[in-house]
């Protein structure tokens, strides 16, 4: 079963350089907190610190609990069953 999910890249302004990266720093929290989730390390293009991220798809499972998933297979959470 394939399901998609959102793949963004966050950038750091040109000026941010200076300063440590932090706005960059900033705007991957924010999206963190959103439900985004780092999708491999942070690299460079050009002074530009960027990060790929990821927000997986939910959907009910045939037991009713959320199943995550993301595209690729590179990540996918299941929440196993209770027996008994």
């Amino acid at each position: 079963m394939t399901h998609s999910a959102d793949y963004i890249v966050v950038v750091s302004p040109d000026d941010d350089y200076q300063n440590g990266f932090h706005i960059f720093a900033e705007k991957v929290n924010r999206k963190i907190r959103i439900g985004y989730q780092l999708h491999g390390q942070p690299f460079v293009v050009e002074r530009l610190m960027c990060q790929a991220m990821i927000k997986p798809v939910e959907i009910a499972g045939q037991n009713g609990h959320a199943v995550t998933e993301t595209a690729g297979n590179t990540t996918a959470f299941y929440q196993r069953a209770v027996l008994g």
